[in-house]
């Protein structure tokens, strides 16, 4: 599948600093006990299904997505619409920041937030299309906006520092009707523990820290909205997941094998859009996944899956390449759009990997490379 770049990519930046990104939390109670949330951000009947974490849309979202995605009721007068919802607060706290994204020449305006439930865990809401009036009252006037535009488009952003208490359950503003927004983002983070571990976790401590403590919000939910969660997980389309860790995954690196997260070598961690993930579907994690950004060409923008293999060197699993030998993974599957040829990986040393994409050839000549990209931890 492929997915539009720009505008992805500055709404994942967005929600990045809406997911706790600096750790706003300073000052906050102490967190005491377990956390438990007392309720879902939409009411049952706002949305179809919720999205696993570890979704996959490159380029903007190369590597395993942080958050899940709440997928909206669509607008049965528009198909490029959903209906708008209300949006609440999982659990009392303090929302700490509020970024707002203008898109001036569509004419609409969406935001994302932080709700900080104590000194060490947040839960970040992304795109909703308004919020409510007591909010915007009590935000009061942006610390910074800025104005750039990307792709020729024109965006206004402007950021909020804040402390407003609220309950659980008010209602924080209202997510759907902006168009091409088909879900709320909602992830959080618990900083009491490492959550997740890669194969080097200095780059993530360094560049994306936050990463190591992402959290499925649901796990945390009481009981009775748990349950109407776990009946909801699953793709976009409805489709079920039944396997556990049932809330998704977001790391998947195992070290000295080409499983996880690969780096365009010379590249920032952000924005993602050079990188290359090597790891699990979402939804049904017995398939595997070549999630494909810029580097690799022309199927820069589409993820490949497929049913791995464990002998020989076509379509093999990923952890169970260790040594220098080349494989093959055909890139046009049934039901994908991805353009018909092959993706050849080889791992150099435990922590670079060579990698291309050539079209309109399969995996039965000499497995030979042309013109490789490589990748690091």
């Amino acid at each position: 599948m492929r997915y539009p770049t720009a505008a992805l990519v500055a709404a994942f930046l967005l929600f990045l600093a809406a997911c706790g990104g600096g750790r706003p939390l300073a000052g906050l109670p102490a967190c005491e006990g377990e956390v438990v949330l007392g309720q879902l951000p939409l009411d049952a009947s706002g949305f179809t299904a919720i999205v696993p974490l570890g979704n996959l849309g490159p380029t903007s979202h190369t590597l395993p997505t942080e958050h899940h995605y709440f997928v909206l009721e669509p607008d049965p007068g528009d198909p490029n619409r959903t209906r708008r919802t209300p949006v609440y607060a999982m659990q009392q706290g303090w929302v700490v920041e509020v970024t707002s994204s203008e898109h001036v020449e569509q004419g609409f305006t969406d935001y994302d937030l932080t709700l900080g439930v104590c000194s060490d865990f947040s839960i970040g809401y992304g795109h909703l299309s308004a919020l409510s009036s007591e909010l915007k009252v009590a935000l009061g006037t942006p610390a910074r906006c800025d104005r750039y535009v990307t792709d020729g488009t024109t965006y206004e952003r402007c950021s909020y520092t804040a402390r407003v208490p609220v309950s659980a359950g008010q209602r924080l503003g209202e997510a759907g009707g902006n168009p091409g927004q088909y879900a709320l983002d909602v992830g959080a983070k618990d900083y009491r523990r490492r959550q997740n571990a890669y194969a080097n976790e200095s780059r993530y401590r360094e560049q994306a820290s936050d990463l190591l403590y992402a959290v499925s919000p649901i796990g945390y939910l009481a009981p009775q909205p748990r349950a109407l969660a776990d009946a909801r997980m699953g793709g976009w389309d409805g489709t079920p997941r039944t396997l556990e860790p049932l809330y998704g995954r977001i790391a998947y690196d195992v070290a000295g094998t080409a499983m996880g997260n690969w780096f365009r070598e010379g590249a920032p961690f952000y924005p993602e859009d050079p990188h290359l993930a090597l790891v699990r579907d979402n939804v049904d994690p017995r398939r595997y996944a070549i999630s494909a950004g810029t580097s690799l060409g022309g199927l820069g923008g589409y993820v490949v899956f497929f049913t791995p293999t464990h002998t020989g060197f076509v379509d093999r699993a990923f952890e169970e390449i260790s040594g220098p030998d080349v494989y093959c993974y055909p890139s046009q599957r049934p039901g994908s759009g991805a353009p018909a040829g092959r993706v050849l990986i080889q791992l150099e040393d435990e922590s670079t990997l060579l990698a291309e994409f050539q079209e309109g050839t399969g995996c039965e000549g000499p497995l030979a490379f042309s013109n490789p990209r490589r990748f690091i931890r």
